[in-house]
């Protein structure tokens, strides 16, 4: 598609409507088209992709893992913006954003995001929580994070510092129950 055509075609997909209905066009479109409308969406525009539910959750975490093959960096920048603690962990059928999360190195944003979550996030939401642990618990025993993990603490304000690090560390004591994917 032109640059024009494109133009016009994503801010038509951007329109407010269910997240399915963007997948499934842009499945239909040229790859690269695909991937330039993805990598061009502000995170206004993702939010309003993953975050407004409306009890499609089944269909953002498709529409998410198809990111995958399109976009690395969109589909971390998808993920980064459904990790909201005021929304929660976005869960459905297919969880392959959460299976890639324990499976793979993540960039140090997505990271900070998990972290970000892990320490918002209320503890009632014991779910998402557990969720969230298995990321980080995954994130140190397999890749060795604990730097990473380290220095983000270190960033955050010393009244904040003592909590975050008792928050954190504490999900590495425990065993993940999920089997994501």
């Amino acid at each position: 598609m032109k640059e024009k055509e494109l133009e016009l075609k994503k801010k038509e997909l951007m329109q407010p409507a269910y997240t399915e209905e963007l997948h499934h066009e842009l499945m239909n479109m040229n790859p690269n088209d695909a991937r330039k409308i993805v990598e061009s969406m502000s995170n206004k525009e993702i939010y309003s992709k993953v975050n407004i539910r409306r009890f499609q959750e089944d269909y953002i975490a498709d529409y998410i893992e198809f990111l995958w093959d399109i976009s690395k960096s969109a589909y971390w920048r998808h993920v980064i913006v459904s990790l909201d603690p005021k929304v929660g962990v976005l869960w459905g059928d297919n969880m392959k954003h959460f299976e890639k999360m324990c499976n793979t190195k993540i960039p140090l944003e997505v990271l900070d995001a998990v972290l970000n979550f892990a320490i918002q996030n209320k503890e009632s939401d014991k779910q998402d929580l557990e969720a969230i642990g298995c990321v980080i618990k995954a994130q140190i025993d397999k890749f060795g994070r604990i730097a990473d993990i380290k220095s983000y603490i270190s960033k955050l304000h010393i009244d904040d510092q003592k909590l975050a690090k008792e928050k954190i560390f504490e999900y590495t004591k425990k065993e993940c129950n999920y089997i994501f994917g």
